[in-house]
């Protein structure tokens, strides 16, 4: 099977060379690479067009004006003819085994619209912080929605069809894109397989500070999605444990609140039931839960916001 590999580019001209090399050294070698120059203002169309000297016919480059990550994957993605695409962010690394495994995965599994791939994240300096091990056991997948469980955008292998039939990536988001796209996925049906062998590296870049205005707008982004997830489920009536869909939408909505208490309220009233009353979790310490069961969740939240 061919696979899209669509790399959208932005100002990364000390990653893409990196990234590029480590796709190109994938074991399965039915690849087309699109890179997509979202407009870079620095050197990055001049290394990957290095890269296309040095191997001629391998790597495709597309330039765009500035419009986005997500604009710039829908663009390879109109131009990506593989069964499956890979959407590897610039600044991330495809282990040489990644693409074979992952599509080996996709034939035993009846060509799935979605392989969640696990993956490792290192600092700038290459340095270790975590890993995100995918098993393929017991999962709920409208949970998993919830919990931000299904892997990442590098890590995940996505059919072409299936992308396209949900309407491919919604350029008005500025977080939350790849579950935002896997929601519309789901609700259209599509099957999903698990890789829990490591085959991704997530680069994490130093970045400036992100305004409070756009912490919290993601993070409005971010319960409106589980909104979206808990009234989906309620009309297929498939929960057995709402409580539990509730539990991660209220602790959502009080991060929300430390950066827009005012639309967190609203949430709240309108999507917490009265008779909710939340059980510890790691953002909800049994401090803030005794507090919310005798004062309730303003006058908990304004009390925790104080000490």
């Amino acid at each position: 099977m061919k696979v899209s590999v669509v790399i959208p580019c932005y100002n990364v001209e000390g990653w893409v060379e990196a990234c590029l090399r480590s796709t190109l050294a994938q074991v399965h070698r039915d690849l087309e690479v699109i890179c997509v120059d979202d407009g870079s203002t620095d050197g990055t169309a001049a290394v990957i067009e290095g890269l296309q000297a040095e191997q001629p016919g391998k790597i495709t480059l597309i330039r765009q004006a500035n419009s986005g990550a997500t604009a710039a994957r829908n663009r390879g993605l109109e131009a990506a003819t593989g069964t499956y695409v890979q959407f590897l962010d610039a600044d991330d690394l495809l282990l040489p085994f990644k693409l074979k495994r992952q599509l080996t995965l996709a034939e035993q599994r009846g060509l799935p619209g979605l392989i969640v791939g696990s993956y490792r994240t290192i600092s700038a300096d290459g340095r270790q912080r975590n890993e995100s091990v995918q098993s393929p056991k017991d999962r709920d997948l409208w949970l998993d929605l919830m919990r931000t469980n299904l892997g990442i955008t590098s890590a995940n292998l996505w059919r072409r069809d299936t992308v396209v039939e949900a309407g491919g990536w919604n350029t008005e988001l500025r977080s939350s894109q790849e579950y935002d796209l896997m929601y519309r996925m789901l609700v259209k049906g599509c099957e999903v397989a698990f890789d829990p062998l490591v085959n991704t590296v997530i680069r994490k870049r130093e970045s400036g500070s992100i305004s409070q205005s756009n912490l919290a707008a993601n993070w409005k982004r971010y319960v409106d999605l589980r909104v979206h997830i808990l009234e989906h489920v309620d009309a297929l009536g498939v929960v057995k444990d709402r409580r539990t869909y509730l539990q991660y939408l209220f602790d959502s909505i009080r991060v929300l609140y430390l950066h827009d208490p005012k639309t967190a309220l609203e949430l709240f009233d309108r999507h917490i039931p009265k008779n909710f009353v939340p059980k510890p979790s790691p953002a909800t310490g049994w401090l803030y839960v005794l507090a919310y069961r005798v004062l309730g969740f303003r006058r908990a939240q304004s009390l925790s916001q104080r000490t």
